[in-house]
């Protein structure tokens, strides 16, 4: 058993696995058109990722989130360390991070491909190709209500 977290939006918590956000708008790591999973390591690191990408708004106005701890099969993933990417993988134009990846978006080798948090460099985020045969053996183990302590907050 591997885990990994997942933070998604409570409107969205019906459909946990589904990349249609990912394949339509894109990320730092895949183009629109390829749909990919994002998960984390740990769920603080799950926590970060949504925290950075939040829009400022009054911390009464922030959006229902759930926490998924989800199981990927074991010896379903390779990471990739910062520095085995060429030198500005984390600049705020997604380009470069996409194409370090082209190959294994074309062709996924690996379910999960462990990359470094351009936010925390030292934790890994996990993507999850939606087109590897073990994705149909992802599970969602536990689902919980994420609360964000107001002291992370400041619109």
């Amino acid at each position: 058993m591997a885990l990994v977290y997942r933070v998604v939006r409570q409107k969205y918590a019906d459909r946990p696995l589904a990349v249609e956000g990912t394949r339509i708008n894109g990320g730092r790591w895949n183009p629109p058109g390829i749909g990919i999973l994002y998960t984390a390591e740990h769920p603080a690191l799950a926590l970060v990722k949504i925290l950075v990408h939040m829009p400022r708004i009054p911390y009464a106005e922030l959006p229902a989130y759930q926490l998924l701890t989800v199981d990927i099969p074991d010896g379903s993933r390779r990471i990739l360390n910062a520095g085995e990417l060429p030198a500005q993988w984390n600049e705020n134009t997604y380009a470069r991070s996409q194409y370090i990846l082209s190959d294994w978006l074309a062709l996924p080798d690996v379910l999960a491909l462990g990359v470094p948090s351009s936010v925390m460099p030292d934790g890994v985020n996990y993507l999850l190709h939606l087109a590897h045969p073990q994705y149909s053996e992802i599970r969602v183990l536990d689902e919980k209500p994420l609360i964000i302590d107001s002291r992370l907050w400041s619109p």
